[in-house]
């Protein structure tokens, strides 16, 4: 009887997660960098890109909370989701509704006070974002992104960079997310 080979390593498995992350330091205000991701939505619609802030919460000490703020249709929206913790430090785990629909996080790189370089997988694709402290970090940290994207197979054409002004501070009550 022939053995059934091993599933195909999934590419978040590859990611190292930072070493010394302290969940507390994470906590705060960041400002979307950069992404890059195949998604043909984003490569399509990349003229069309928003100012991102996220506030991230350590609410029990080990998950995170991360509000996004961010424009559509010139209105601000809060989108609330919640990382759990996953088996191993510094990955997490959104729990979606229906199948497939979950997302594993890793926190790949950060110093906690200028930057944060994360992994996401949906199924099999990979996206990885640079968030900042403020919405532009050094030539040295984007240099230190695009090593890191092009380490998961990622290139400088699915890359994109995200306005650095127009932000959303809040939103109101009928424009949140869950």
């Amino acid at each position: 009887r022939r053995r059934r080979p091993p599933p195909p390593q999934s590419p978040l498995e590859k990611v190292a997660a930072q070493e010394e992350l302290g969940l507390p330091q994470l906590a705060g205000r960041w400002f979307l960098v950069g992404m890059a991701s195949r998604c043909s939505y984003l490569a399509e619609h990349s003229h069309r890109l928003e100012a991102t802030a996220v506030t991230v919460t350590v609410p029990d000490g080990q998950s995170l909370a991360i509000s996004t703020f961010r424009k559509l249709d010139g209105m601000c929206w809060e989108i609330k989701q919640r990382y759990l913790p996953a088996q191993a430090h510094g990955r997490f785990l959104l729990k979606g509704h229906g199948y497939g629909s979950k997302v594993d996080m890793v926190v790949g790189e950060t110093d906690h006070s200028s930057y944060a370089i994360l992994y996401y997988q949906k199924g099999r694709s990979i996206s990885v974002k640079l968030y900042g402290r403020t919405s532009r970090v050094s030539d040295a940290i984007v240099d230190k992104f695009e090593q890191r994207v092009r380490a998961v197979g990622l290139s400088e054409d699915m890359t994109y960079f995200f306005p650095t002004y127009g932000f959303c501070d809040s939103a109101d009550e009928f424009h949140v997310l869950d």
